[in-house]
This record gives C-alpha cells, sequence and structure tokens, in this order.
C-alpha cells in the first residue's frame, strides 16, 4: 500500500541556530607545516535526468529520508550530505526540488508550480500530485543562488509494497517565464528487514542435589562406652 503525503516548508523550518559567543583570542602560536588539502567527497553522485535547465531557470530534484535534517542541513551549507535513493518500506523518502533564476511578475512575485508523475514498479502510475507549489511569493534577490522549494513530496509503501524501483517524475513550469523544465529520480524500495523474535527467558535450573559418596552407609557416631 502507498504512504503518500505532501509537507508544507513552514511546518518543517527549524529555529535558526544561536550565535555562538565571542571569546578573548589566545595568543598566536607559530603556524605548523601546512597539510595538503585532501580532496573534497561529493556529497552525492548527481544524474544528469535529475538536474535541467533553461534560459537562466534551473531545476534539481533531490530525496532525503529525513526532512527536517535537511532543511536544517540546507540552512547550514550541507543539506545535500543526507541525499539519498534507496529506502525500505515504512520509511519515506522526501523529495525536494532545488531551483533558481525564476522570472519576476510586475508585483516582483516569482510563480514557480510542479505536476508529480509516480511510476511504480508494477507499471501503473501516479498522477494526482498537480499544481504542487515550489515558489509562489517574493522573487529571491540572488538570481544566481539556489533555493529550496517551499514544500517536500513524501512517498513510500508499507509492508505490502510493491517493491522495486519508482520513478518520480517532476515537470517545472516557471509561469511568469513560461519556461517549464523536467527531473526525474529513481527511488529503491526495499522489504524491510524482519525483526528476529525475542528469546523468551529459559528458567534458571535448581542447583543439583550434592552427590553421595560411594561405598557401604557408615553410622553417624560411634556408640558412646
Amino acid at each position: 500500500m502507498t504512504i503518500l503525503y505532501r509537507l508544507a516548508l513552514a511546518a518543517l523550518l527549524l529555529a535558526s541556530p544561536a550565535v555562538a559567543q565571542k571569546t578573548a583570542k589566545p595568543a598566536p602560536k607559530p603556524k605548523p607545516p601546512a597539510a595538503k588539502p585532501k580532496p573534497k567527497t561529493p556529497l552525492i553522485a548527481i544524474s544528469p535526468l535529475s538536474h535541467d535547465e533553461k534560459d537562466g531557470f534551473s531545476i534539481l530534484q533531490v530525496a532525503v529520508p529525513d526532512s527536517a535534517k535537511f532543511i536544517a542541513g540546507w540552512k547550514l551549507g550541507a543539506g545535500g550530505g543526507s541525499a539519498t535513493t534507496r529506502t525500505v518500506a515504512n520509511q519515506p523518502l522526501f523529495t525536494f526540488l532545488i531551483f533558481r533564476g525564476c522570472k519576476a511578475n510586475a508585483q516582483g512575485n516569482c510563480d514557480v508550480v510542479a505536476d508529480y508523475v509516480i511510476h511504480r514498479p508494477d507499471g501503473t502510475t501516479n498522477e494526482e500530485n498537480k499544481d504542487f507549489v515550489v515558489w509562489n511569493k517574493t522573487a529571491p534577490t540572488d538570481p544566481k543562488k539556489p533555493y529550496l522549494s517551499d514544500g517536500a513530496l513524501g512517498y513510500g509503501v508499507d509492508d505490502e509494497g510493491p517493491f522495486g524501483d519508482y520513478r518520480v517524475v517532476a515537470t517545472v513550469t516557471d509561469r511568469v517565464a513560461g519556461i517549464t523544465l523536467t527531473t526525474e529520480q529513481t527511488l529503491t524500495i526495499k522489504p524491510a528487514k524482519a525483526t528476529p523474535p525475542a528469546k523468551a527467558n529459559d528458567p534458571k535450573p535448581a542447583d543439583p542435589a550434592p552427590a553421595k559418596p560411594m561405598g557401604p552407609d557408615l553410622p553417624a557416631e560411634p556408640p558412646a562406652k
């Protein structure tokens, strides 16, 4: 059975972290020899199909297992570290759209929407998610900076499945500029690993009775004289 729901970004936003207090700086120490810079590890291998752009308008589709954690990381510039395309039953993934370069109307607002079509592994499709609001408010001040969609599409299945590859296609339209882009990702959902049943506590066996000595029985005490 399918688990499908939308999340509003307003309900997911976390409070900004407090600014660390400034402390007195200790006396400078001699600088050690500069170490060789380590090569940066990419946050995620981005499929070419998950990104599309035209005339300065760009869209990237990304899926994460924890929407709140992703948003908190995004605000710190490290949200992509949790991106994945794999999950298991009862653990949905949340699809966000990252965009830049939307065009503002005469009132200074951008109007960007998305239509989602989900292709299930059994050949059926889900086309119920139309006019999903990506951004419908004041245009970002920096058209070259990436921004996060105003919501996320959560998708998963329960223990009944079906399991396999789900192709999530997002057709994104900048209604002001008249530009439509298409992105897609393949999400793999597998059955959850069965939890082994807990073993019942076996009753502790009673202490065995002391063994009797071998041979004929002896009297406890010699008779009094």
